[in-house]
């Protein structure tokens, strides 16, 4: 992210991690939010949706079959990782495992990000960014729903890194995200449209692909069928399974057509497809304003992140944990190029939607429902203003180069 820093980059010797008491403070602090959570880990230990990831894992083993438990919409790689953990752990026991692997992945992210970034920002905008951080709610949530988002968004992240450098292993990073949860399906397209980075998306795709017929083999071979092993006749089982109107209309999924279901437009077929016409036309206006940049693959990151769980009916309000990129590089951007005060405010209001939801902790305590259903309707619109919120940000922008240009072209005609 440093190509940003321009003159307000600031000096590592200039901080005051020069001196090693204080550098290990900055080291430690990510885990410090880590360990935060442990007390609350040891006391609300529920498997949550591993357990039922746990129970269509069984069903994988013993008939090949993970769609006969109701709530399965996993892939057939996933199918086969939770048949395997099923097969060789109790259900408590992988719990824990799952549990503690969340919240090491969570320190190890947060851990990476902002050491890269200690040096290259002033040290309150630092210690500022890494506490919204640790108290960020769909953070917190989608460790304790027991759901692997944080692990998807760290190899997913991870590849992106090594675009460029090792073009293979950063393929085979995003292509394992893919295969397990495409949370971030857009993530490799986008990669596709730039030369620099298309070999690592191809590898990507290819790396889904292999993986994913791995894990149909695996159905096939429990199941003793091989019509269990087509991927078309999945993804129609899939279908089925993720377009259940009491999945889709429910206030605690967040995706647009589940918004459009609770304002009365039934889902169909034909919905689906206008939806994701939308967003693919927000990332093709996105691409189309980022198209000068040299290096814009944090930028590819973040919109992934932000847009891929839109094309689906099915986006649970612990999918907010996403948006969290597209806040940090807004954050370090609006910084380092001086954003005028009302787009941090609404950068901050954007913030502060993703902070009203805490389940499944607050149906632990009991948090009356009519509250759960204001905060729940609320929430689900930080999405969409931070998509406004980028698409504003960009145009500043691009008047800011356009004015710098003219300002600069009677200098150089003199």
């Amino acid at each position: 992210m440093d190509r940003y820093g321009g003159s307000r980059s600031v000096d590592r010797a200039a901080l005051p991690a020069a001196t090693e008491r204080t550098r290990k403070l900055f080291l430690l602090a990510p885990l410090v939010a880590v360990l935060a959570l442990v007390p609350v880990a040891v006391r609300f230990h529920d498997p949550m949706d591993f357990g039922l990831a746990f129970q269509a894992g069984q069903q994988a083993w013993s008939s090949g079959h993970p769609e006969r438990i109701a709530t399965w919409s996993g892939t057939p790689f996933y199918a086969m990782v939770m048949g395997l953990i099923a097969r060789a752990w109790p259900l408590e026991a992988a719990a824990v495992g799952m549990l503690v692997v969340n919240l090491l992945v969570r320190g190890g992210l947060m851990l990476w990000v902002w050491n890269r970034l200690r040096g290259q920002v002033p040290t309150p905008w630092w210690w500022g960014t890494l506490a919204a951080a640790a108290v960020l709610a769909p953070g917190i949530a989608t460790i304790f729903w027991m759901q692997p988002n944080v692990i998807l968004l760290a190899l997913a992240l991870g590849g992106v890194v090594l675009v460029g450098r090792h073009d293979r292993s950063a393929g085979m990073l995003i292509g394992l995200m893919l295969a397990i949860k495409p949370v971030l399906v857009l993530l490799p397209f986008a990669l596709l449209l730039r030369r620099e980075t298309r070999r690592a998306a191809l590898w990507s795709i290819v790396a889904a692909a292999l993986l994913t017929a791995i894990g149909l083999g695996f159905l096939a071979w429990r199941a003793g069928d091989l019509s269990v092993g087509s991927p078309i006749v999945y993804a129609a089982r899939f279908m089925t399974v993720v377009g259940r109107p009491g999945s889709v209309c429910v206030i605690q999924n967040y995706s647009p057509t589940a918004l459009l279901c609770r304002f009365g437009v039934p889902s169909s077929t034909a919905l689906t497809i206008l939806i994701n016409v939308v967003v693919l036309g927000v990332a093709g206006l996105l691409a189309y304003q980022l198209r000068d940049a040299r290096d814009v693959r944090w930028e590819v990151f973040a919109a992934a992140s932000l847009l891929s769980p839109m094309l689906g009916p099915i986006g649970w309000a612990a999918y907010q944990v996403l948006l969290a990129p597209l806040m940090l590089l807004l954050a370090y951007q609006f910084w380092v190029e001086r954003a005028p005060a009302f787009l941090w405010a609404n950068l901050g209001f954007v913030f502060l939607l993703t902070m009203l939801i805490w389940d499944p902790l607050e149906s632990r305590f009991n948090v009356p429902v009519i509250l759960l259903i204001v905060t729940y309707t609320v929430g689900q619109f930080a999405q969409y203003f931070l998509i406004l919120l980028w698409v504003q940000w960009l145009r500043v922008r691009s008047v800011k180069a356009m004015r710098l240009a003219t300002a600069g072209r009677p200098a150089q005609a003199g």
